[in-house]
């Protein structure tokens, strides 16, 4: 594997461990992580590489308005890029090639978290997600993120972290040796034939589910994503199957929460991803919506939504009223 690493993120503790942990890589050293991130590899035969750097910039956003549990939401970066490769995933156009960067200033990140979280109103819950850059819990091999974020998100009071994942790896936080207060570990599910077919690289459904069932068993809160439902010829006999199986295999009232979703892009990025990959057949399976998202149709949707439901009642739709 191929390291690059910026020169400011040479001494930070976690670019070490890092080092340590691939001994055998060539690393290459450089003045700015865009200078390498930056670049347009389309048309290159190129592997993915590491690059280890230091984040300058903001790295809390706030999230749309009930994107998930509470109105007040917001995205933290630690990292850029997926160790996985989902056919539909937003990264695959958001950046210009799928080299993944790990930010190694973990205490300047803790203390933007931090300010942003003591202008917060006291009396409301916040949600802070992690994984909407990279899959954290598949990258943590790279970032030894739950050591550092899980611990540091429990001394506050009335904010949640999400740590979303379709990784089995749950060595990390049984590696914790407690159990966290503030930290949910949300499973994104899909049926197993389109894991195969759109999810490459990521862990099967069955390990999932066996992961799922460990946490749950050592009381680990553990909320399910099912998304991105994907509107595939015969979906309403393939997600009913996927339902049964799920019911049959999750004691669903151990999990804490459950949130449904389908495809979901602005117009903008819709327009980019079919541009990129004109053979994505689940692209041409969506619409422009009235609420100017390119998704499913509001009958398909509402199909879905109505299995989840059943399965249970209180899953959350998103970005539905």
């Amino acid at each position: 594997m191929i390291i690059y690493i910026e020169k400011q993120a040479l001494e930070y503790e976690q670019t070490k461990k890092i080092i340590e942990k691939f001994k055998n890589s060539s690393i290459i050293y450089i003045d700015n992580y865009k200078n390498i991130f930056d670049k347009d590899y389309t048309n290159l035969d190129s592997k993915k590489a590491l690059i280890i750097a230091k984040l300058n910039s903001n790295a809390v956003s706030e999230a749309p308005a009930w994107y998930g549990h509470t109105k007040s939401a917001f995205f933290f970066k630690t990292s850029l890029n997926c160790i996985f490769d989902c056919d539909y995933c937003y990264l695959k156009w958001a950046f210009k090639n799928e080299n993944m960067v790990v930010f190694v200033n973990y205490d300047d990140i803790k203390k933007q978290i931090k300010e942003k979280i003591d202008t917060l109103d006291k009396n409301e819950i916040h949600w802070f997600y992690s994984s909407d850059y990279s899959d954290i819990l598949g990258m943590d091999v790279l970032s030894n993120f739950s050591s550092e974020f899980v611990h540091f998100f429990e001394q506050f009071d009335n904010v949640k972290m999400e740590i979303r994942t379709k990784s089995a790896n749950i060595k990390p936080l049984l590696d914790l040796w407690f159990i966290p207060k503030n930290t949910e570990i949300a499973f994104s599910l899909n049926p197993q034939i389109l894991i195969d077919k759109y999810e490459k690289a990521t862990s099967s459904l069955d390990a999932r589910i066996e992961s799922i069932n460990k946490l749950l068993s050592i009381w680990f809160k553990v909320w399910i994503r099912f998304l991105p439902l994907l509107p595939v010829k015969n979906y309403e006999e393939i997600y009913g199957d996927f339902v049964e199986y799920v019911s049959k295999n999750i004691n669903m009232c151990d999990i804490n929460s459950t949130f449904a979703s389908g495809l979901l892009y602005t117009k903008k990025d819709y327009n980019k991803i079919l541009s990129k990959y004109k053979d994505l057949d689940i692209l041409h399976m969506l619409e422009l919506n009235s609420d100017w998202f390119y998704r499913e149709s509001k009958k398909v949707r509402d199909t879905f939504y109505t299995m989840f439901k059943n399965l249970d009642n209180k899953c959350i739709l998103c970005l539905e009223y």
